[in-house]
Parts: structure tokens; sequence; C-alpha cells
């Protein structure tokens, strides 16, 4: 022991003594003075006031405070190691990770792997530090910004903690920097010191914590935690990541987030954890720059729309404004020509109520029909129901119907069929079909959304009715001409573009027996009408004959067909087609499939060869066996000369090789009755020269399956 130390070790043993002398002595105040005045007197001043010189230093604080090393801290200079450092600063990451690495506790995943609280930046201008949090010399945030080693004392009962440099009572050591988190929806943030009636496992097991105060309280710490975290949000489970665990806010919140409140309420809301299909375009940015965020694989996330702090739209913590649904706009672009439509209930029926009570004309364009989370049916339905959905068809019936607010265009009695199978010949891949759920499905069932798109009007068409409205038709691929839709099925009726039974080429100011006109409805609706069709065959729309011209009624083969009155409206005196009425109508003889009518010597013909190709039909409009020979047996009104020509977009006069004769009609149908008188009957089968031998029926047809 040095001499120092020995005087000091006397002087320390002096004070022992006087100190329990003092305790048996009445005049102990004396006692003490002399004590002080020993120890004042055997210390040097300077030795009082800096850190103690032993020798062992380098075990005790300077573990931790290797400036207080010796070299350092007394002799004031630099090692050849280290130098030395003027500046007194807060402790490094480094000296935390000194210990931090797994040597002292395995704290390595934590605090070295996993994203963790930010250091080593300066704090944002939206971050708070109180005085006694401090920085580094460059202002930035170390571990013992927050931490100490050292015990810290608090107002509140003097109490002590360790390690942190505030008291952390249901997170509000959080609260001490992060003060533009807290405020509730008021502030545009995610509630936090309120109760929940469930606390979800899930959340517990991933590290968070309740608050202490209420019963289940939301604290900063149930859904944050300052080490470990699974990103660089600090989240205790991920609100990005759904196919490989429990997404956060949806542990709380589930899909269906009203069914918390109200475990009656609807369970359609928006759909989550998917990627948005074609027709959707996420963009980048919301309107008002914020980031859109995704989750893993590009899917749809609650964070995509919502913020759980300083939301934009703070009410219900929304990522942009929705002012009157103009955030689903903004990822659903292709609906937005709904907007000012027939379809815009805010417009054309402003005092619609959907199944909150809230008037149209108070909400945006989408909320008359759909809610986001409050959705009583499938397509988060917000239009009230009579009766539950069986049927796509359904949600359309929702104001297509008597007594709504659509009841004006109640489709009709002779419509265009829905819920059926389409036949090979009318597939289209260009319109959906659905299965019985209204899935959409390649080899499924009509719909009215197979035909209509109830998000965009076009083809849009003058009306009378409201001057403020965009009437249109809501078709689909039809964006000028109503008949688009229509070809895209009955592709082969659609060669009748361009021929002389295309009116807009031989009659541009048509209308049919519905006053429409070619404008407004299209080529085919010069013939048909998909809803409110006059009658029920063909849903034929033109005018219809009452009865056949009184010039044919005494011709051999005269029958009351309602297949040759479809024709004779037009093609009659006095009507559109006046000049091209044929003098002979009626293929003489009649025609029927019964074997028991054949007589010896007729010709037996199989039905199966003429199925499709050349049609009969009886007298209702029934195409079979048991027909007879009209006009649409050898004519094709939609075809003009073959199916692999276009009409010429000009008025043609006809002959005997096109005017929309079926194809190879003389060869593989007259000729298998008339042989080699074919070729003349069928030239001459207008007049009275191929009539001249006509005396009985020509022929009979017989079903080979009997």
């Amino acid at each position: 022991m040095s001499v120092e130390n020995n005087d000091k070790f006397c002087l320390f043993s002096v004070g022992c003594l006087l100190y329990s002398f003092a305790r048996m002595n009445k005049n102990s105040s004396i006692v003490f003075y002399i004590i002080i005045c020993l120890c004042l007197g055997g210390f040097p001043a300077h030795a009082q006031l800096r850190a103690p010189r032993q020798g062992d230093s380098a075990k005790k604080c300077a573990v931790c405070h290797y400036r207080w090393i010796y070299t350092f801290y007394v002799e004031h200079r630099g090692t050849p190691i280290a130098p030395l450092d003027e500046k007194e600063v807060v402790g490094s990451r480094e000296m935390c990770l000194s210990c931090h690495d797994g040597s002292v506790r395995d704290s390595r995943d934590k605090i070295c792997n996993d994203p963790g609280h930010r250091i080593g930046i300066v704090p944002s201008q939206h971050v708070r530090i109180p005085k006694n949090f401090p920085l580094d010399d460059q202002g930035k945030m170390q571990c013992s910004t927050c931490h100490t080693p050292h015990a810290v004392s608090f107002e509140q009962g003097m109490q002590f903690t360790f390690f942190l440099r505030s008291v952390n009572k249901d997170s509000s050591f959080c609260k001490e920097c992060h003060v533009e988190k807290t405020g509730g929806t008021e502030k545009g943030n995610h509630p936090i010191d309120v109760s929940v009636k469930k606390v979800p496992e899930q959340i517990i097991k991933a590290g968070g914590k309740m608050g202490k105060s209420k019963p289940n309280q939301i604290i900063c710490e149930t859904c944050h935690t300052p080490h470990g975290g699974v990103n660089n949000k600090r989240l205790v489970l991920s609100v990005e990541d759904p196919q490989t665990m429990s997404v956060l806010c949806e542990v709380c919140h589930t899909k269906s987030p009203d069914t918390i409140k109200n475990p009656a309420a609807s369970r359609f809301s928006h759909p989550l954890d998917i990627s948005p299909d074609k027709a959707v375009q996420v963009p980048k940015k919301w309107a008002c720059g914020e980031d859109v965020v995704l989750g893993k694989g590009g899917v749809l996330v609650c964070r995509t729309c919502h913020k759980p702090h300083q939301a934009i739209e703070k009410k219900v913590l929304l990522a942009d404004r929705n002012t009157r649904d103009s955030m689903c706009g903004e990822c659903h672009r292709g609906k937005e020509n709904i907007a000012g439509s027939s379809h815009d209930l805010k417009i054309s029926a402003p005092n619609d109520k959907n199944i909150l009570g809230k008037r149209a004309a108070e909400t945006g364009t989408c909320s008359p029909c759909h809610l986001v989370h409050q959705g009583a049916a499938r397509y988060m339905w917000a239009q009230p129901l009579k009766e539950p959905i069986k049927t796509a068809d359904d949600f359309c019936k929702s104001c297509h119907a008597h007594g709504a607010s659509a009841e004006k265009k109640i489709p009709g009695d002779f419509s265009h069929p829905i819920g059926i199978k389409v036949t090979p010949q009318a597939t289209s891949k260009l319109l959906p079909l659905s299965d019985e759920r209204g899935n959409r499905a390649q080899d499924g069932i009509i719909r009215c959304f197979t035909c209509h798109d109830v998000h965009n009007p076009a083809p849009l068409y003058a009306s009378t009715e409201r001057r403020d409205v965009k009437h249109g038709k809501f078709l689909r691929l039809s964006q000028t001409q109503p008949s688009e839709v229509c070809i895209a099925c009955h592709a082969m009726q659609g060669k009748v573009q361009g021929t002389d039974h295309d009116l807009r080429v031989t009659e541009p100011q048509y209308k049919n027996a519905l006053g429409v006109t070619l404008q407004a409805g299209g080529i085919c609706s010069s013939c048909h009408a998909a809803h409110k069709a006059p009658q029920k065959q063909y849903l034929w729309a033109a005018p219809a004959a009452g009865t056949i011209s009184a010039a044919w009624k005494d011709q051999r083969g005269y029958r009351d067909s309602i297949m040759i009155k479809l024709c004779t409206g037009c093609h009659a005196p006095g009507r559109i087609a006046g000049d091209k009425v044929p003098r002979y109508a009626f293929h003489p003889g009649s025609i029927s499939g019964q074997s028991g009518s054949l007589q010896p010597g007729e010709t037996i013909i199989s039905y199966d060869l003429l199925k499709g190709k050349y049609p009969v039909y009886t007298d209702a409009g029934k195409a079979g066996k048991d027909g007879f020979i009209v006009c649409s047996t050898c004519h094709n009104p939609h075809v003009w000369k073959n199916e692999r020509m276009k009409g010429s977009g000009k008025k043609v006069e006809g002959n005997a090789t096109d005017s929309f004769l079926r194809e190879k009609l003389v060869s593989q149908f007259c000729v298998r009755c008339h042989g080699e008188d074919g070729p003349s009957k069928f030239l001459y089968f207008h007049s009275q020269f191929s009539r001249e031998k006509a005396k009985t029926p020509l022929l009979q047809f017989q079903d080979i399956d009997q």
C-alpha cells in the first residue's frame, strides 16, 4: 500500500473510532465536526472532484465508460489503440453491443438481427425528444437515448427503475417522444388506452402487451415492440404477409370489421389478402401523395387503404381523402364512367336509401350500391333486399323491380333468356358467363352482366326524361354501336352488316315496332329487341304482318305460318321492302315427318340431312322434323351470299347466286326430291313455270330414328 493510501486508511480508521464514540457521547455534533475536518483536510481538492485513481478502475465503471480509464481521465492523453476523446457524449451502440452480443444474454436476434427501434439517425420533426433523453454529439439517437444502466428516480413516490430513462406505464414511455401518434381518431391515429372485449391470443404470443390501467387495454406495445418485430415499423405481427403468418389488423378486426361490434352484422367486406384482378389498376401513390402499400406478392391488405397513424381521412383512418367515394375510383378506374349516368343514384334517384338509411344524395357514386365493410350480400351490396340473393340477376332486381327506383326499366316478359347455357355456336370469350353462385365461369350460364356492364353507360342515347343524366344502355363491347354485344355471341348473324338487310344501308330512317331508331338500337334492333319485345318468337321487334297477303291465299302450299308473317312485315305492299314481294311464295304441298303418311312411290329423305342447314318450321315457328318449307328454309336473312363474304355497304340488286340464299341449296336440297329438275325448280321457284307439274305433294320427311 502506498504512503498516500496508508494515510487515507489511517484517517478512515480514526473516523470510524470517532463515529463510535459519538454514538455514546451526547456532544455528538462536535465529534461529527472533527470527522468532517479530518476528511477534508486529509484529501487533496482535486481528488474530491475527479474520478478516483485506483488501479482497478477498469474493472468497475470503466468496463462501459472506457474514457474513465486512468490514462484518458487522469493523465488526459490518448493511447496507440484509442485517441483521446475530448467531448462528453452518451454511450455508443458499440458500447451496448460489447455485452449484448450474446456474451451476457443472447439478445442478438432482437437487438442485432431483427428490426428494432432505429438508432444512428437524427430524430425527425415529427418526434419530440425530452431533455433527459440524450443524443450523441451529432444529434443522433443511440441506445443510451432511451436506456441507461443507472438507477433513475421519478417524482411519483421516488420510484426507481433500471435501464429506461422514464417510467413506462401503459406505454407512457413511447408517448414521451411520439406525441403525434396519440389522440385517437380525432388526430388520425389508431385509438389507444381503450378496452377491447377480447385479447387476441396471436398478439400475446408474438410479444404484444396489454395495459394494466383498464381491462384488456390497448397500448402502443400491443402492436409495436422496440426490439424485435417483423419489419421496420416494429410490429409484433406483419401487416403485409398474409400468406405465411397472421396479419396484425385481421387478428383484431377480422376481414369483416363490423362483426366485432355486432356479430349479427353483414359479413361482406372488400376482399383482402388477394391479388387485384386485371380490371383493377392500383396506383403507386394515392392522390394525396401517400405511397400505396401492398402486401407480399402484391396482394391487397388492410394497410392498402388504411393508415393507422396520421391518416388523411381521420375518422376511419384512410390513407387518402375519400370525398364522395373518390378513393374507390383511384383503383377502379374502369368504373368511373358510371358518374353522371342513370346508375349514379345520387343524380338519378337522390332519395333512394341504402341499407344504412343514407340517401344517395348524401353519399358518393359507389355507396348507394356498395359498402366497403358493411355489405348485405356479395359485391358488398348496399341496396335493400326484399328476398335473399339466389342468383347474380337478383342484384339487378334491387332497383329494376316494381316499386323500386328503376321500375320504369324492368326488362319485360319477352326478353333475352338468362339462366341458361349458351349453345356452342353462340359461345364468346369476350362476354362473361357465371356459375350458379355468380362466379365467372368459362362454361357458365347467361346472366344480366353477361351483356350489361353496370358501370359503363355506353352507348349513350338522347332522352327527354332527364337532360342532366347520361342515358345509356350499359352494354359491353358497344361504345358506339349497340349491336356489337349481340354479334359477340351471334357472329354468324353479324354477317348482316353492310347487306340489304342492314337497314342502315337501305332504310336509315327506319324505326322498329317499339319506335327505336337504328342509331339508338343498332343493326339488330331492326328486327329484334333484347327486352320488351312485342312477341316472344325470336324476340321479334319488326312490324309483323297481321295477315298474309290475300294474293297468296289461293296458292298451293299456302299456310298461315308465323315464319312467313315475320318476313312479310317488310316484304309486303306498302312496307319498306314492298318492291321485293314475290308473286308466288309458298312451296307446293305439305311436308311431314310422320312415317305413317308415307305413300307408295314417294321419296323418303332423312331429316337429319337437312337439320341445321335447311330448317323447316311448324306454323307456330318451331324448327323440327314436323315442319314445312318456308322462306327461311331457303333464305338465311343474315348472310347475303356466303359465310365468308361481308356486305358491300350499299344497296345491291340480287340474283340466283346471292340474295340471302343458303349455300349449295340446289345441289344439297332441291335435287334430293326434284332430281335433274332441281335447278330449274330452284331458278323459277317464285314463278308459275315451276308449278305447272306440281299437282300433288312432292315429298315427305321420315325421321330415321323411327
